[in-house]
This record gives structure tokens, sequence and C-alpha cells, in this order.
């Protein structure tokens, strides 16, 4: 899509408005259900290469939906499921190597799910989101430590948007992914996710 240079300068103007719009009170958000905005989205992982470094991957593949209750954000639940084979490191073949059955055995375990059982306000902006993970066919509880950055109505589309950011640290031989666990690969892998999700009920 072409955009006009009246319509650049429009939402040049319209900017600074919707930084003024943006609101951490969770309460302003309208109820329903909210879907990821992938292309403002990235779900990476982190783990230690011998100790001397922090090695860095994403996943290109995904999908994460919540339902919202604004006034007992407890209530609310998420769902989120993720491609292994779309894992990607910027080195393809490592890729391959990374999605086949040395690591995460992408054919015989072509979905990573997690599944939200229980959600805990922490703080005005922060909170906790424990769930199933279901990862190498393997389900175990983890805990999310979540961030509320806040939400607006979109300058851009004709929705409400939210926006969090959401960590966790799993230990993977705990989900029988060993390789190299005793050679200097990482067994603590951390997750991260920086998302934005827009509102879908009308």
């Amino acid at each position: 899509m072409k955009l006009t240079t009246a319509t650049l300068v429009a939402l040049l103007l319209a900017a600074p408005a919707a930084a003024q719009g943006l609101s951490t009170d969770a309460s302003l958000a309208p109820a329903g259900t909210y879907e990821v905005d992938k292309a403002h989205t990235r779900i990476s992982w982190e783990i230690s290469h011998f100790g001397v470094s922090t090695y860095i991957g994403w996943f290109k593949t995904f999908d994460v939906s919540f339902s919202f209750d604004p006034n007992a954000p407890e209530k609310s639940s998420l769902k989120a499921a993720i491609d292994p084979k779309g894992v990607h490191t910027l080195d393809p073949k490592f890729d391959e190597e990374i999605a086949s059955e040395k690591f995460f055995d992408a054919a015989k375990y072509p979905e990573i799910t997690f599944v939200s059982t229980a959600i805990e306000k922490t703080g005005d902006t922060t909170g906790k989101i424990t769930g199933d993970l279901t990862f190498h066919g393997v389900t175990k509880p983890v805990t999310l430590d979540v961030t509320f950055h806040g939400g607006l109505q979109s300058p851009l589309k004709n929705t409400y948007v939210l926006g969090f950011h959401a960590t966790a640290t799993i230990k993977r031989s705990e989900f029988g992914v060993t390789e190299y666990v005793d050679f200097g690969l990482g067994d603590d892998v951390t997750v991260t996710i920086e998302g934005e999700f827009d509102h879908k009920d009308s």
C-alpha cells in the first residue's frame, strides 16, 4: 500500500496525540478477545554458549490470543501456539539442526503450546501468568513474568491495542532436550515475548 504525502503528514501529526493517549490503566481497555499483531511481536529465546556469550534465536510462526477482563484481570485467559520448524537464528543450516531430532524434533512434535491456568496481578503494571507449556512432547507448568506497557486506540487501525513484555526461564532438559547440555550449551533457556495485541470484539 502506497502512502501519499498528505497521509504521511497526517500520521506524523497524529503520533504525539497517540502517545498522549497511551494509558497503563488496564481498566480503560475494552473487554473481550485480543489477537496478536504479528508484525509488531517477537518471541525470542536465549541460551548460554559455553558461558562466553548468550545465543539468541526467534520463532517466525506463531499465534497468540487472550480473553481480557479489564475489571478482573485474574479472570482473563491466554493461549499461544508456536511452530518449532519456524526457528530463526540468522544461520539457515543451524535453524535446520535446531528443528531436527537433535533438539526440537519438529517433525515428531510439530507444535509448542502454552495455555494459561492462573493469572496474578502483582502491581499496577505487572503480573504473573502461570500455564501449561507443552514442548517436545512434555507438559509442565511455567510462569511468565509480565509487564503491561499500556494501551491506546490505534491511530493506524480501527481498534484498541495493548502491549506487553513477558519472560520466563525453563530448563530444556526437563522437556527432554538434552543435546550438548554437558558440553557447554546451557540448560536454562530464557524466553521473551514483546507483543502487541489488537482488540477483535465489536
